[in-house]
């Protein structure tokens, strides 16, 4: 079947959602995300200084001066010795155009969904809910870069992190919709027979949780990191694997293996998007082994969460489609 425009941009703007998951992980596990320690600037400027010679204390806002005033409270440092002359210690070049590089990603994932939102309001031949879908992952984009710059100035804080990544996640979900029932009216909807809704319901909704739990772990690794730096990974797990949190997480794979394992019994194996979800959960049984007896790698934390993007995007659209025969848009 031939897919329309709207899918495509759907598909475009999903693929550079991903994209920017994974380099966002990048951003959270090298500690990278106060190198532009103002937003939508960066350190003062549209392109960021490569040394700290071209630094500019007196460029920088009461604003920024605050960011690294409650970035400092929260390392247990006085804030009261933050100063416009000492931000200078704080640049990082390697940071600084991390940072930079992850902002830059987010103008992809903003053209895509403005045109989604465009393209997809004015095909009037398309379902309703598509055309209302393509209007909000649109402005749900708008509220995520609201968000990033809420987690400039909240200095790093763990909670406004994990809505930033919760509110790209629900953008994965809006996308996937799209790209699955962005067809015209009357248009026989993609369908993935063998397993019902409910079965791979069950799937989706473990994975759903999951996430979650793993949005708290990632918070318990955000503060060791902010507390003793990036070369302390070596300890971390000792730190949380007593934590219920973590136990609950690292058993709850397994729950999904064997859903993953049911579903795609009743489907037997065939089709591009089980096959791809089977790989991907045992990838995570992988990685979840060598987190707990060797250590929370920063490579193998990027692959975690990039990868759970992929995952949930995958079974969500398995789901939609699961045994939908003839239905029509």
């Amino acid at each position: 079947m031939r897919k329309t425009s709207v899918q495509k941009l759907a598909f475009l703007s999903l693929i550079s959602v991903i994209i920017l998951v994974f380099i966002g992980a990048i951003v959270r596990v090298t500690g990278a995300g106060l190198g532009c320690p103002d937003w939508p600037k960066c350190w003062g400027e549209l392109i960021p200084p490569w040394k700290v010679e071209q630094v500019d204390p007196a460029s920088f806002s009461d604003r920024k001066l605050k960011t690294f005033k409650r970035k400092a409270e929260r390392l247990g440092r006085d804030p009261d010795l933050v100063t416009r002359e000492s931000l200078k210690d704080d640049f990082n070049p390697v940071h600084t155009w991390t940072e930079f590089i992850n902002r830059l990603f987010a103008l992809p994932v903003t053209i895509s969904s403005l045109a989604l939102m465009i393209v997809g309001w004015r095909r009037k031949n398309l379902p309703r809910r598509v055309r209302k879908c393509a209007v909000m992952s649109f402005g749900l984009v708008i509220v995520n870069a609201l968000l990033g710059a809420a987690v400039v100035f909240s200095g790093l804080n763990s909670g406004v992190i994990t809505a930033h990544l919760v509110a790209a996640f629900v953008l994965l979900l809006l996308l996937t919709f799209v790209v699955w029932a962005g067809v015209d009216k009357g248009t026989r909807l993609k369908s993935i027979d063998g397993a019902s809704r409910a079965q791979v319901g069950i799937l989706l909704a473990v994975v759903l949780i999951e996430g979650l739990l793993g949005a708290q772990i990632r918070e318990m690794t955000d503060d060791l990191q902010m507390k003793f730096g990036t070369d302390s990974r070596a300890i971390w797990i000792i730190q949380i694997e007593d934590s219920i949190v973590f136990l609950i997480h690292r058993s709850f794979s397994w729950v999904i293996f064997g859903a993953a394992l049911f579903a795609g019994w009743k489907v037997k194996w065939r089709g591009l998007v089980p096959r791809s979800i089977l790989v991907i959960v045992f990838a995570f049984m992988l990685m979840g082994l060598f987190f707990s007896y060797v250590q929370i790698n920063a490579v193998v934390q990027v692959l975690h969460v990039g990868l759970a993007s992929v995952l949930v995007s995958l079974v969500f659209y398995w789901w939609l489609a699961a045994n939908q025969g003839g239905q029509r848009a």
